[in-house]
């Protein structure tokens, strides 16, 4: 992804004629080039991401991702420092910077802000694999290591009083049945976000199906499982695969949230397509939980808007404290935010 990075970098420079085009990701660090080398002022770097507002020192412009919808060209002019209009993504905060250097003064805001969307989305193309690693690893410590372990422990208590206390032994065996039996859903929940080949060849329905049924189906901690699921699918919607994709992994989200967290006795999942857009719903009459307060799965919400926005679409959530939730997904049937503006 690197690479493709660099080819828009070395695309920005031709068109705009600026000394050098770089871009950089949410910790300042350059990751990539085109053109001679810059020296990146840390502190106005930091600012620009904490405000995600445009920067601009001769001969240095900074431009946040993704970029000002509609900025006012002259309050990019030399001399005006930091624009007054406050630029922010969905989450309050720039996710990486585009910088260009220009020969004696810094390029117009206006000349590179084509080139942002699609730096964002190469930008965050390049650290999701990473963050999937890692979030891979987190599951994996936090659930089946720590399953193994404790089963590991109550099997070795089994062992000592198989003989003399049999009672309490069958209790530590009951008890590890019942923490495998968890563990094997903690499992099965690590492997299907692991899954999208199983898009391949099935198509979006078909693997919705198959993902409600194997979640449906896995017992929760407590051994019980959700009371009424129901599947309302359209026929399968001609979409790209990028928006194939995002629709599949807000729904894992989406209905592993349920799940576990909303205690829920009704859990429906809609999909339905039109020549132009496609919308998902998963609705549940749980909980439900406060917008403005902490909640379980805070992080997977984030990862749901973050992949409907990356395809041009968007995500609603309408849920409050003993109301149940829904999560509703609309996206367009082609991904449009890696498609570069014309002119």
């Amino acid at each position: 992804m690197s690479a493709a990075l660099d080819e828009l970098c070395s695309l920005a420079r031709q068109v705009t004629g600026v000394q050098s085009v770089h871009v950089l990701d949410a910790a300042a660090v350059v990751r990539a080039s085109a053109g001679a080398s810059v020296g990146v002022d840390p502190d106005l770097a930091v600012r620009v991401l904490s405000t995600a507002r445009p920067a601009r020192v001769d001969p240095v412009l900074y431009l946040p991702l993704p970029p000002p919808p509609g900025v006012d060209h002259a309050l990019a002019a030399p001399g005006k420092g930091v624009p007054t209009p406050q630029v922010q993504d969905q989450h309050g905060e720039g996710a990486g910077i585009l910088v260009g250097v220009g020969r004696r003064r810094a390029p117009r805001t206006g000349d590179l802000a084509p080139f942002a969307p699609l730096a964002r989305l190469l930008l965050s193309g390049a650290a999701e694999p990473i963050q999937e690693r890692e979030r891979l690893a987190r599951d994996l410590h936090d659930s089946v290591v720590q399953t193994l372990y404790g089963i590991s422990l109550g099997a070795g208590t089994a062992a000592e009083l198989l003989h003399g206390n049999p009672a309490q032994a069958r209790e530590s065996l009951a008890w590890i049945q019942e923490t495998a039996a968890a563990g094997l859903s903690d499992l099965r929940g690590i492997i299907l976000r692991l899954r999208p080949e199983m898009l391949v060849g099935s198509g979006l329905a078909t693997a919705l199906k198959g993902l409600f049924e194997t979640l449906h189906a896995a017992p929760g901690r407590d051994g019980a499982q959700t009371a009424d699921w129901g599947l309302q699918l359209d026929a399968d919607p001609v979409v790209s695969p990028e928006v194939e994709e995002a629709l599949y992994r807000i729904a894992l989200e989406a209905l592993a949230n349920a799940a576990r967290h909303a205690a829920a006795a009704h859990v429906t999942l809609r999909l339905s397509g039109e020549d132009t857009q496609v919308v998902l719903e998963v609705v549940d009459d749980g909980v439900g939980f406060s917008a403005d307060g902490p909640r379980p799965g805070r992080l997977g919400v984030r990862s749901m808007r973050e992949r409907a926005a990356l395809v041009g679409g968007r995500l609603e959530i309408v849920t409050a404290p003993g109301a149940g939730t829904v999560v509703r997904a609309a996206l367009p049937t082609l991904a449009t935010a890696s498609v570069l503006p014309a002119g």
